[in-house]
């Protein structure tokens, strides 16, 4: 996963993360939605492995807590939910977004100095 990236090294936007609201928010989607991780994840966890800020990541763990997106383990992790339209639906975003990882939006330069 790529690293936290600080405000004066922001790379161009990638796909993913623009339609999903962010690097880190994609990069914790997609993390939750890994299903070969047993124990779930905790916001600490999530941050040390994708290098992001501890409370960056429980506030999208927050978040997605009362949308229903997210089932608590054994042992207090939590991942996405298996059950539930909007959490299929975004299972099938992510994957569908996965191979687009290194295509950048392509947006028009602003206009200065009009609204």
């Amino acid at each position: 996963m790529s690293p936290n990236y600080g405000a004066n090294e922001q790379p161009a936007d990638a796909v993913p993360d623009w339609i999903l609201g962010g690097n880190r928010k994609r990069r914790v989607l997609a993390a939750l939605a890994v299903s070969g991780r047993r124990r779930g994840w905790t916001a600490a966890q999530l941050s040390n492995e994708l290098g992001c800020g501890r409370t960056t990541a429980h506030e999208i763990l927050r978040g997605l807590q009362p949308l229903g997106l997210l089932e608590t383990l054994p042992g207090g992790g939590v991942r996405l939910a298996r059950r539930g339209a909007l959490a299929q639906a975004l299972r099938r975003l992510l994957a569908a977004l996965a191979p687009l990882e290194r295509e950048q939006v392509d947006r028009p330069p602003r206009r200065r100095g009009r609204t």
